[in-house]
């Protein structure tokens, strides 16, 4: 993350950045397009990137850093490319993803299929663009909905429709990740603030207040570089940009002061728009 980049020293931000360097590990085949997945590497290249360009470092493997048969190869990627701060991939994982923030590794697909060195450069074209302007045009954006946690969703949807006479818009089950999704409003159609509402069809106690409240949504534009522009602010990213398993939206997570969950959507052009997304485990 770009906080990792800076050190975490506001005194020497403005220096860092005037000469950011960008340490990155690469999921590939043969080292040279971004193409593995994030679960089928078996080794990881790692370069340095900075205004000079990118520098291989080295090759690492997962079965030479692992400290035994017995460790999660997960656990083994995490601990071998914690002095990275991004990890390109072809596709990776809400879990890993925000599990590789969670130790300021910023994991993308972004750059998926696109040669490694082509890669590199833009990426790091784009976060010294990010560190040096934090300024944001949030002219066209919105806000998009309110997601609760509720513990019987057909109850909650006649509460809402029969009780604030409110429109039901979408209802989706998600078999996979075992949730239910409702999405209610006045407006005609998803265009217009909405409640999100989500049964998890695990949990069998009741939720709190406390932790019924899921995220609050916004519609942005340009999400790539508005979350460049946040992480080189310091703002936590649990979940950078990620396109849906359906869907053209692209979605990130942020969060504010108090650790609410602010979730970042950059919807597709109308002529492209596609049904609501397969949603991640809420």
């Amino acid at each position: 993350m770009m906080e990792d980049v800076l050190e975490k020293s506001p005194e020497i931000a403005a220096d860092a950045r005037k000469d950011l360097c960008l340490r990155v590990a690469v999921a590939s085949r043969d080292g040279e397009r971004v193409d593995l997945h994030f679960g089928h590497a078996e080794v990881f290249t790692v370069h340095d990137v900075d205004a000079r360009g990118p520098r291989l470092v080295e090759a690492r493997a997962i079965a030479e850093h692992a400290l035994d048969a017995e460790e999660d190869v997960r656990a083994t990627i995490y601990r071998m490319i914690a002095d990275c701060q991004v990890l390109l991939v072809a596709k990776v994982g809400a879990a890993p993803q925000e599990a590789l923030s969670g130790i300021g590794i910023e994991a993308t697909s972004f750059y998926a299929g696109k040669g490694v060195d082509e890669a590199l450069r833009e990426l790091y074209a784009a976060k010294k663009a990010a560190a040096e302007d934090t300024s944001i045009d949030a002219s066209e954006f919105a806000l998009l909905h309110a997601m609760l946690r509720v513990a019987d969703l057909d109850r909650s949807i006649a509460f809402y429709t029969e009780k604030l006479g409110m429109t039901l818009l979408e209802r989706r089950e998600h078999k996979k990740n075992q949730f239910s999704q409702a999405y209610l409003g006045y407006s005609a159609g998803l265009d217009g603030m909405t409640i999100e509402l989500v049964q998890n069809w695990q949990r069998e106690e009741l939720y709190t207040q406390g932790d019924a409240f899921g995220h609050i949504a916004i519609g942005v534009n340009n999400i790539m570089r508005l979350c460049d522009r946040l992480a080189a602010a310091g703002v936590p990213l649990p979940r950078p940009p990620r396109a849906q398993r359906h869907g053209e939206n692209i979605v990130a997570f942020i969060a504010d002061p108090d650790g609410y969950r602010i979730e970042l959507v950059q919807a597709p052009p109308p002529d492209e728009a596609a049904p609501l997304e397969e949603a991640e485990a809420q």
